[in-house]
C-alpha cells in the first residue's frame, strides 16, 4: 500500500505531521479523523509539493507527535480496514445516550446559520473548539450552554454530535445523524454545509406556513367579537323598541354588545384553551414521531417530506461510502440522517436485517423507497468497483426529485389554504348573517 504524507491538528491546535500507509487518501483521511485529529492536507508520497519519500523502515509512527496534554486522550489510530468493521452500536451512536437536556426549541433560521459558520471553521482548519468557542457569541442566548459543553468535549477528545446530542430540543436526530456520519468517514465540513441547505430550505416552507396560521388564529379570536356584536346589535334593537326608541343609542348598543361577549366569554376561553392544549401537544417532543407519520400522509407535504428523506439518505451514503466502511455500516450510518421519524424507521427495519456480506443495492430495492432502477445503479457500481461514483448519481436524481417537491409543496400547500381558509371565512359570514337576519326578522315579527 502507498505511503501518504498529512497535515493534522489536535484538539489544542497543535499542527503535526507525519506518514500513514492506507489503501488511498480516503481510507487515510478515515484513519486520522478517527483519531480525533482534524485533517488540513494528505497528499500520497511522491506527488506534487511532496517531501522526498522514505523507506518504510523509517517512517514516523501513524500516531502524531507530540503528544498533547494529560487531559487529552485521543482515541488510538486505526488502519482502514479496522475503521470499516466497526460494530453498528459504536457508528450510529446507538446504545447508551446521554440524557436530554431540556431547553427551549431551536428553530431551522438558527440552525442554518449557525451550521453554515461551523462548516466555514471546519473547512478553513481550524479546530473544532476554537471555532464553537469564537461562535458563541454570534449565536442566540439559547445555544451558548451547548456549544460551551460541545467545545469543552471536543478539547477532550470527544465526539461533536455526542455533546450536541445531549441537547434533543435544540440538535434534532437528523443533524446528529449527519454530523455523525462526516466524523466517521471523514466528511465533518461537508456536512455542516448539508445541514445548513436543509435547515434552510425547512425554514423557508415553515415561515410560509406559519402565515397561514396566523390567518387562522385570527379567525378563531375574531370571531366571538363578531358574535357579540350581532347579537348585542340584535338585543340593542328589542331594547329600542320595547323602549319606543328613547333610549340613547350609542350607550345601549355598547352595553348589549358587552353584556353579550361577556355571557359568551367562558365558551370561547375553553375553545382557546383546548386549541392551544392540542397545538402545544402536537408540537411536544414526545409527539414527534406521531408528527412525521401525519406529515407523511398530508398531501403535497408528504412528497416533500418522502423526498427530503431520500435525498438526504443518499447523499449520506455517497459520503460514507468514500470513507471505505462496509455496505452494511454504510446502510446503517446513513439513515441517521433522515429527517422524518417514520421513514428513519421503515429504514432501520431494513438495516437491522442485512449481513456484513449483502449488497448495498439489494439492500435499497428492499425498502421501496426507491425507484427500482436506483438499485440497478448501484449494482452497476458494485461490479465495475466504483459504487460511490454510483451513489452519486442516485442522489443527485434524488436531490433533483427533492427540489422539485419542494417547490411544487410551496405552491401547492400555499393555493390549497387559501382555498380552505376562503371557505372557512365564508361558512363563518354565512353563519353570522343567517343568526342576525333571522333574529331581526324575529324581532320585527314579534312587535
Amino acid at each position: 500500500m502507498p505511503f501518504y504524507q498529512y497535515q493534522v491538528s489536535n484538539s489544542q491546535g497543535q499542527v503535526l505531521e507525519g506518514t500513514l500507509q492506507a489503501t488511498d487518501s480516503n481510507a487515510a483521511r478515515l484513519a486520522l479523523t478517527n483519531a480525533g485529529y482534524a485533517v488540513t492536507a494528505i497528499h500520497e508520497q511522491g506527488s506534487v509539493a511532496s517531501k522526498p519519500a522514505r523507506p518504510p523502515a523509517v517512517q514516523r509512527p501513524a500516531v502524531p507527535v507530540p503528544r498533547p496534554s494529560p487531559t487529552f486522550a485521543p482515541r488510538p489510530l486505526r488502519p482502514p480496514e479496522i475503521a470499516s468493521a466497526v460494530q453498528v452500536n459504536a457508528i450510529t451512536g446507538s446504545g447508551s445516550k446521554p440524557s436530554g437536556i431540556k431547553t427551549k426549541p431551536g428553530k431551522d433560521k438558527h440552525l442554518f446559520f449557525l451550521f453554515t459558520q461551523l462548516g466555514s471553521y471546519l473547512r478553513s482548519g481550524i479546530n473544532p473548539a476554537q471555532a464553537l468557542n469564537d461562535l458563541v457569541n454570534r449565536t442566540p442566548a439559547l445555544y451558548h450552554a451547548s456549544m460551551q459543553h460541545a467545545a469543552q468535549v471536543v478539547s477532550e477528545g470527544g465526539r461533536l454530535s455526542d455533546a450536541f446530542e445531549a441537547y434533543p430540543y435544540l440538535y434534532p436526530p437528523d443533524v446528529i445523524g449527519v454530523m455523525r456520519a462526516g466524523e466517521t468517514a471523514g466528511f465533518l465540513p461537508e456536512a455542516m454545509d448539508e445541514i445548513a441547505a436543509k435547515m434552510g430550505a425547512s425554514h423557508h416552507l415553515r415561515r410560509r406556513l406559519f402565515y397561514f396560521l396566523f390567518m387562522f388564529v385570527g379567525i378563531v379570536v375574531s370571531t366571538p367579537f363578531v358574535l357579540g356584536v350581532v347579537e348585542g346589535s340584535l338585543k340593542s334593537i328589542k331594547l329600542q323598541d320595547d323602549a319606543g326608541g328613547s333610549l340613547p343609542v350609542a350607550k345601549t348598543l355598547g352595553s348589549a354588545v358587552m353584556g353579550s361577549f361577556l355571557k359568551d366569554l367562558p365558551i370561547s376561553l375553553v375553545v382557546f384553551a383546548s386549541l392551544y392544549g392540542f397545538w402545544a401537544w402536537f408540537n411536544s417532543m414526545k409527539m414527534r414521531e406521531f408528527r412525521h407519520k401525519v406529515i407523511m400522509r398530508t398531501p403535497v407535504i408528504g412528497n416533500r417530506a418522502r423526498a427530503e428523506a431520500m435525498a438526504r439518505f443518499t447523499w449520506a451514503m455517497t459520503m460514507i461510502s468514500r470513507g471505505g466502511l462496509s455496505p452494511q455500516n454504510t446502510f446503517l450510518l446513513a439513515l441517521q440522517s433522515v429527517p422524518n421519524l417514520a421513514i428513519r424507521k421503515d429504514l432501520e427495519v431494513q438495516g437491522q436485517q442485512m449481513k456484513e456480506s449483502d449488497k448495498l443495492s439489494t439492500a435499497l430495492r428492499k425498502t421501496n423507497l426507491l425507484p427500482f432502477e436506483y438499485g440497478s445503479i448501484v449494482e452497476t457500481g458494485e461490479i465495475t468497483g466504483d459504487v460511490p461514483r454510483a451513489l452519486e448519481s442516485v442522489h443527485k436524481a434524488s436531490d433533483a426529485e427533492y427540489q422539485a417537491q419542494n417547490a411544487t409543496a410551496v405552491v401547492r400547500s400555499s393555493f390549497g389554504l387559501y382555498i380552505i381558509f376562503g371557505v372557512l371565512i365564508l361558512i363563518i359570514s354565512a353563519w353570522l348573517l343567517v343568526k342576525y337576519y333571522d333574529g331581526l326578522i324575529k324581532t320585527i315579527l314579534g312587535s
